[in-house]
Order: C-alpha cells, then sequence, then structure tokens
C-alpha cells in the first residue's frame, strides 16, 4: 500500500508541475484573431480562448478542470498533427469553446470529442461548447460538467465511427457518447452524412476485424522484407501469396472514406451535405432539449409553490387552535 500511495504522490507531483509549465507557456501565447491554417481547414473562427505563436502558426487548446484549473493544453500543428504537454493530466480536463464565463452562460452543455467538432457546433448553436478531445474523457467531463452546472442539460455529441466497426468490431465513438449521456441523464447526438459517405459500399467483399488484423500484418511482413531483405527475403512466389491475401485497393479506399466522416465537423467540412446539414440536424434537437429541461424546472418550481401554500393552509388551522 505504502509503495502505491508512494507512486500516486510522485504522479500527482509531476502533474502539477507539468500544470504550472502550461500555464507558463499559456502566458507567452496570443489570443487567435484571424484562423489558423489548422482552423481555416475545419472551417473555424477564432473564439476566445484559443492561443497561438507569434507568428500565428500553431493552433494550442489549453485544457482545464470543471474548477477552471488549466492542467494540459493541446498542441496543434499546420498539417493537423496534435498531441497534449509532457507528464499533464487529460483526464476530466476540456476545452470550453468561447471560453470558461461563455459556458457559465449557454443554455446546456454540448459536449463532443475534438475541438474542431465543438468549434463547428458552437458556430451553428452561437453559445458556447466542450471539446472533451477524445471518447474516452467523455464519461468524467460529462460527470464533472454535470456537478458543476446540475441545472443544465447535457447532449453529447459524439463521432460515429462506423470505420472501426468494421475493422475493430467496436464502435467506441458512439459506445462512449450513450454512456456518458446515460451517466448524466443527458441526450446523445450523432451526424448523420449523406448516403454512401460513412457507409461500407455494398458489392464489395466485407472486410471483418479478423480480415483486417491479417491486412496490417502481412502489410508489416511485405514492408519488412523491402526494409531488410537479407533478413526477411521473400520468394517471389511468396510475395505473391501475400499480396493476394492483402485487402483491395478498393477496400481500403472505402475504408479512409468511412473514416473521413465521422463527426460534426466531417459534415460541415467533407459531406456534401455541408455546414447547412448542422443547423438542421443539431439545432432543432438541442432546442427541443432545452425546452424540455425549461419546462421541467418550471413544472417543479409550480409543484414547490403548491406545496408551500398547502403547508400554510394547514399550519393556520393549528395556529388558530393555539390562541384559542
Amino acid at each position: 500500500a505504502t509503495k502505491l500511495q508512494e507512486r500516486a504522490a510522485e504522479h500527482a507531483r509531476v502533474q502539477e508541475q507539468a500544470s504550472l509549465r502550461v500555464i507558463r507557456q499559456t502566458a507567452d501565447l496570443v489570443p487567435v484573431t484571424r484562423p489558423t491554417v489548422y482552423m481555416q481547414a475545419k472551417g473555424l473562427q477564432p473564439p476566445a480562448g484559443v492561443m497561438t505563436d507569434a507568428m500565428g502558426e500553431k493552433t494550442y487548446i489549453p485544457a482545464t478542470d470543471a474548477n477552471a484549473k488549466q492542467w494540459t493544453m493541446q498542441y496543434i500543428q499546420e498539417d493537423g498533427t496534435k498531441r497534449f504537454a509532457k507528464d499533464s493530466r487529460k483526464e476530466g480536463c476540456f476545452h470550453a469553446v468561447g471560453g470558461l464565463e461563455a459556458l457559465a452562460k449557454a443554455p446546456a452543455l454540448v459536449i463532443s470529442e475534438g475541438y474542431a467538432t465543438a468549434g463547428s457546433l458552437s458556430q451553428t448553436l452561437g453559445f458556447a461548447t466542450v471539446a472533451a478531445f477524445d471518447s474516452g474523457n467523455l464519461v468524467q467531463v460529462a460527470k464533472d460538467l454535470n456537478k458543476r452546472f446540475p441545472d443544465k442539460p447535457i447532449i453529447i455529441a459524439g463521432d460515429d465511427d462506423k470505420h472501426l466497426e468494421v475493422t475493430q468490431g467496436a464502435n467506441p465513438g458512439r459506445s462512449k457518447a450513450e454512456e456518458a449521456a446515460k451517466a448524466v441523464g443527458g441526450v446523445v447526438l450523432l451526424p448523420i452524412f449523406a448516403p454512401g459517405e460513412a457507409t461500407y459500399p455494398h458489392g464489395l467483399p466485407l472486410v471483418t476485424p479478423q480480415s483486417y488484423r491479417q491486412h496490417l500484418s502481412v502489410t508489416k511482413t511485405l514492408d519488412d522484407a523491402q526494409q531488410e531483405p537479407e533478413h526477411g527475403r521473400l520468394t517471389e512466389q511468396k510475395t505473391a501469396e501475400l499480396k493476394n491475401s492483402q485487402l483491395s485497393a478498393a477496400q481500403l479506399s472505402a475504408l479512409s472514406a468511412m473514416k473521413r466522416h465521422t463527426d460534426f465537423n466531417d459534415l460541415a467540412t467533407k459531406s456534401e451535405l455541408g455546414q447547412d446539414a448542422i443547423h438542421r440536424q443539431v439545432n432543432s434537437i438541442v432546442d427541443a432539449v432545452i425546452e424540455k429541461h425549461q419546462a421541467k424546472i418550471e413544472q417543479q418550481e409550480r409543484r414547490q409553490v403548491q406545496e408551500s401554500v398547502r403547508e400554510q393552509q394547514q399550519e393556520r388551522p393549528r395556529r388558530v387552535a393555539k390562541i384559542r
């Protein structure tokens, strides 16, 4: 137990140091005033809270916990490559698109995975949204924000990882969104793409998790043989057999297309349905959730008033009896 406690204490100390380092780094950055290369590619306008370097090239996304303490930061290169601060804490941390003060004023908590998705949702809804950064962080972020803002309805705008259903037999974007919504009594919202954009084509041989794993294994064997022929020399016949066991170019192209259509930012920037589709799919549902939540609050308030009046009416005869 002592060893575990020591490791936990050291882990906490390292994360605290990383937090201080990231906070100092953030102070040296500047707010984004015009879209960075990454933001341009994602169709995003610069909201409050996003930072960049002096040249306005890289994109920096500060991440805080529900108490507004910054623990980490996501660094996004011009080509979209992402990473987090070394040794930093990500669990339970998020970025509020538009800032934490704006989030406190939002009529609902709309939580998504990536920053680009949260940004697209904020632009169409007109209020602050939340980026939890990945599906594994959705549940904790939803719980923490529900505790921080118990009077706000919650919508989990998940990724629909249909390509992973094909290659891995699981859809973490959908399942984690459903888990997060269930944990806080929220609603799940998933993007709907144009026919054929996020589905595997009919007529192509099916891909299964087993056949996909085999494809990866064979591809690695062929790559290793090409890079180090003296150690992994393959006969022409064996090479041909291995290549024939790989997925076809058409199958790989189909999977790649599915992978490009998973979230609401993809809907806005890559789907033939475009930006208008987000407005159609998101706004009406979010508005309905907000209205339903508000009606529930008003009903509870009316019930409390009625109970208070009833108690006062019951108390009045007792007071009269005491006076007599």
